[in-house]
């Protein structure tokens, strides 16, 4: 093995241009293939390290964030805290069960530091029952974590635990950091402990800074009594994630069947106080569990995307294959009298076949040792471009996926070129007169492998095209209003609660108002393509829903002026104006969708709504409003999907305290250019205040379609490097096939054929092979296409603009490649070419 290693190493430092094609398209099919598999990895295949992961279960939908207060039959996606508490300590399957809330906040975490000056900064910070740690098996690094103790009394126990890299980088991993204060929504928490380096909290692809009791939660979420249980139990709110461990002799069924019973009891004890309209869809509740050891993974949405990619890259690596399996035949061709002499004096052919082979295994390992390094790239680029926080690392299990596949692409592209050599035709070789070509059936290896390169290569270039196509049409979506001259920021409002955030923002756009350049300036609760909304309950005066209705429509609380600085045309009645604010009779806007939605042909002006917001003590809290507009239908939130009933009511006479506020301006030139005026107005009004958050929307719009850009980029390096991949490809069979055809060429020349006659022929050989591939690669790519299917906007995969003008790229890419060898031919000199042989 080792001569055998020796002398493969010679041929290819001989063959120094083979070489370095080879390895380069091995080491980019490997190193895209192990970068796809490596976060793969990260969100699906690696579980959360902490104590016997296989034990955890969640009984909540993981994908859930936020909170929820309309009662729904089916399984729970989030429990509330009362229902949290029963389902702890009446179960008999869980040796410990722990809630966290489903929604991590990034909050001002000031770090106070003796002798210096605070630090501020942004943190994200998860909220957990007292017993997190304890029934995930994950202690401290330094100091301890939570105990039991914290959930007992509310509102005392300001103490928190800092990740790894919290500590490291914000508190200068100070061996002395347990007792330093940290400042968050104005309360001082006390560091009582470090978490291991490894652990980053239940969520993959979200990683924590600081855990704090649930106990605290109305500090951490100011106004919202999320712990305190309403007079409605239909209207608690549902915002934790729960996980339970389960006892080590208790299976999934066992416990699905108590937390049944146990859930079912806990409702029908609520029932009495359950209004009668809500009873049946309560009793109808239901916990559903499912494996938890894996963690929440926020990028569950993303990962069919990542599937996607993976098959693409894996089509390249075998359209790759495909083309290193010509080459090396075609190499092998060549080295026929070489191959033959070794036969002759001795060589066995299966010695023969072992050395080509191991040549083979060689550039493939060289290549895959060479896609880690392009891997560690990816990795990077395809966690920037998603927006994801992974902990992604060589190991183990990453290495031997690169290894294996490494071994997979060897033997793929050499095991035929090795078996061909080792069949080698001796006496007609030696004598000149070997054909030196191997076939199947009728048609050569080579004009196959050119075939399945096509066959493989096309899907991918589809797929490309359907993917630039879509996103085409994404970024040319009528948005409703013209949002090239708009601006948002976001302040940093630390030492300003209640109503004192809203005057500063009322004193701040003032002072944004007299910047030269600004045309207006307005508020939003949720600002442009932030990414979120609320919905909430309503009631209609004088409208009795049927069942099916939808009555929790979304909403946003907006500054007067809102319409006619975002640019949204009224279409009847009016927006909502300065002199909305206050206290008085609060007013709202709807939607175009919402009204025809609730009140079909009839006019909607002047109809009162109510917004059932639930608060603990009590039902509801009702803010009526009354319809003083309709504006038309828009994309505020993504630019995909149809519109949704929605309403807006005045952000200075709120149906419920604002929870954040964006700036909006509208500019007069580029917005972009007005970002640093911006910036000193909000030092002047707020000088020890953080920089605030400044973004054009046409930058938030951008963000949102990420995933879009991710898919529409790679698919199409994939897609235009499996194009240039079938280029060399028929290059190379054309080029090997006239240098064999060089007799049968100069026969027909010295008989009379015309050299244009020559050229018809050779290059019709060619593109009847793509031809051939192009019929059997579009049912292909037709097929493939219900799976992305679902990221595609404005067309289906059967788009017949896309699969033609994807074949017709590929024919034509072909013709371009086959045309030199093929003009080549028609250059024979048919005197030297009767002497060739």
């Amino acid at each position: 093995m080792l001569s055998d290693l020796k002398y493969a190493f010679r041929q290819l430092s001989k063959n120094r241009g083979f070489t370095c094609f080879a390895v380069l398209t091995l080491a980019l099919g490997i190193g895209a293939n192990t970068a796809i598999f490596s976060v793969i990895n990260a969100v699906l295949l690696t579980a959360l390290p902490v104590k016997a992961p296989q034990q955890l279960v969640f009984l909540t939908d993981p994908k859930m964030s936020g909170n929820v207060v309309n009662v729904r039959a089916g399984s729970r996606d989030l429990i509330g805290y009362a229902e949290y508490e029963n389902l702890r300590d009446h179960n008999s399957v869980f040796s410990g069960m722990l809630a966290v809330d489903s929604g991590s906040l990034s909050l001002d975490a000031v770090i106070s530091n003796p002798g210096q000056r605070a630090a501020h900064g942004s943190a994200t910070i998860s909220s957990v029952s007292g017993n997190y740690f304890s029934v995930l098996g994950v202690g401290a690094i330094l100091g301890r974590t939570f105990t039991e103790e914290v959930d007992k009394v509310r509102d005392a126990n300001p103490v928190a635990v800092v990740s790894y890299n919290f500590w490291q980088d914000r508190l200068g991993a100070d061996l002395g950091v347990l007792g330093r204060k940290v400042l968050i929504e104005g309360i001082e928490y006390d560091v009582i402990g470090v978490a291991p380096r490894s652990f980053l909290g239940e969520s993959v692809g979200r990683p924590i800074d600081l855990w704090v009791p649930l106990s605290m939660q109305d500090e951490i979420r100011p106004g919202l009594h999320f712990l305190s249980a309403n007079a409605d139990p239909a209207h608690d709110y549902r915002w934790l994630q729960v996980i339970g461990r389960l006892k080590p002799a208790v299976n999934y069924t066992q416990a699905k069947a108590d937390i049944d019973v146990v859930f079912r009891q806990f409702l029908s004890s609520e029932l009495s106080a359950v209004d009668q309209g809500n009873k049946k869809q309560f009793l109808e509740q239901r916990i559903a569990l499912s494996p938890a050891g894996d963690g929440r993974v926020f990028m569950r949405s993303n990962t069919e995307p990542l599937l996607i990619l993976m098959v693409l890259v894996a089509l390249l690596l075998l359209s790759a294959c495909a083309n290193l399996a010509h080459l090396s035949l075609a190499r092998a061709t060549r080295r026929q009298k070489e191959i033959a002499v070794r036969l002759a004096i001795g060589a066995k052919p299966a010695r023969i076949f072992r050395q080509l082979l191991t040549e083979s295994l060689l550039l493939a390992v060289v290549g895959g040792a060479m896609g880690l390094l392009f891997a560690q790239w990816g990795e990077s680029l395809l966690l920037q471009i998603m927006a994801q926080h992974l902990d992604v690392h060589l190991n183990v299990r990453i290495l031997a996926f690169a290894f294996a596949a490494s071994l997979f692409v060897g033997i793929i592209f050499g095991v035929g070129a090795a078996l061909q050599a080792a069949r080698v035709d001796l006496n007609g070789v030696l004598k000149g007169t070997g054909e030196g070509t191997a076939r199947v059936g009728s048609v050569s290896i080579g004009k196959a492998l050119a075939i399945t390169q096509v066959a493989l290569s096309l899907p991918l270039l589809i797929t490309a095209g359907l993917f630039v196509h879509s996103f085409q049409k994404l970024t040319i979506v009528d948005l409703g209003y013209d949002s090239n001259h708009l601006l948002m920021f976001r302040a940093d409002t630390t030492g300003h609660t209640g109503p004192a955030v809203g005057q500063f923002y009322q004193d701040l756009s003032n002072r944004i108002r007299v910047i030269p350049g600004v045309r207006s300036v307005t508020l939003s609760q949720n600002g442009l393509f932030g990414g979120g909304t609320v919905a909430v309950s309503i009631a209609i005066t004088g409208y009795a829903p049927t069942p099916e209705k939808n009555m929790g429509p979304a909403f946003d609380q907006v500054g007067s002026g809102y319409f006619s600085t975002v640019g949204i045309t009224i279409l009847s009645g009016r927006e909502i104006a300065p002199e909305d604010a206050g206290s008085g009779q609060r007013v709202g806007v709807i939607n175009q969708t919402m009204a025809r939605y609730y009140f079909g042909d009839s006019n909607p002006l002047g109809r009162q709504i109510t917004v059932n917001w639930p608060t603990s003590p009590g039902i509801t809290t009702p803010a009526p409003f009354v319809v003083v507009g309709v504006a038309a239908d828009t994309k505020i939130i993504s630019v995909r999907g149809a519109a949704r009933p929605f309403y807006y009511v005045p952000y200075y006479n709120p149906v419920f305290p604002p929870f954040g506020t964006t700036g909006i301006i509208r500019t007069t030139g580029d917005p972009a250019a007005l970002i640093a005026a911006v910036r000193a107005a909000v030092k002047e009004i707020a000088p020890n205040s953080l920089p605030p958050t400044i973004m054009t929307v046409n930058q938030a719009i951008d963000r949102t379609l990420g995933l879009d850009r991710l898919l529409t980029e790679f698919s199409g390096f994939f897609g235009g490097l499996a194009t240039l991949l079938v280029s060399i490809g028929i290059y190379g069979i054309l080029s090997y096939s006239t240098v064999q055809r060089t007799r049968e060429i100069g026969i027909r020349i010295a008989l009379g054929a015309q050299r244009g006659n020559v050229l018809r022929l050779v290059m019709g050989e060619s593109l009847g092979l793509v031809l051939i591939g192009v019929i059997i690669g579009i049912p292909i790519a037709i097929g493939g296409g219900k799976f992305v299917a679902g990221y595609l906007f404005g067309l289906t995969p059967e788009d017949p603009l896309v699969l033609a003008a994807a074949s017709g790229l590929m024919i034509a890419v072909a013709g371009l490649a086959s045309f030199l060898p093929s003009f080549r031919a028609t250059q024979v000199d048919p005197n030297v070419a009767l002497r060739v042989e």
